[in-house]
């Protein structure tokens, strides 16, 4: 590996399983997040999402960081992979695995949201919970 890039992979002392729990609870996290500060109606929050959103991404750098490098997201993920690739000449095999742990997350985050919200203000249409 060249001292100008990294990879994509559970950090030293962590493996893939432990890299899979901490991607999956922060994406998670901060999904959640986006969705209960970014897409309600209240004008209280309107202020401070930016704020929620940008401490749940610190959070999970530093409380994940070392464990799978915390990307939190595909895309970053991906990004990561795409110019390690390009700069030291390897592919991140474990990209897609990333993807998948943090695509899960995420429909957690999304399942829970719309079970917990009645009204979605980005769409601008109520929900209705299955157990109401």
């Amino acid at each position: 590996m060249s001292a100008g890039s990294f990879g994509l992979a559970p950090g030293a002392g962590y493996g893939i399983g432990q890299a899979a729990i901490a991607e999956i609870l922060f994406t998670f996290q901060l999904c959640y997040i986006v969705c209960t500060v970014a897409t309600v109606d209240d004008e209280r929050l309107t202020h401070y999402f930016g704020l929620a959103i940008g401490s749940c991404v610190t959070a999970g750098g530093f409380a994940i960081g070392a464990v799978s490098g915390g990307s939190l997201n595909p895309a970053v993920s991906l990004g990561i992979a795409v110019s390690h690739a390009g700069y030291a000449g390897e592919w991140s095999s474990d990209v897609w695995l990333y993807c998948v742990f943090e695509l899960i997350g995420a429909l957690i985050a999304a399942g829970l949201f719309k079970y917990t919200h009645d009204r979605d203000a980005s769409f601008g249409r109520s929900y209705k919970r299955p157990f109401k």
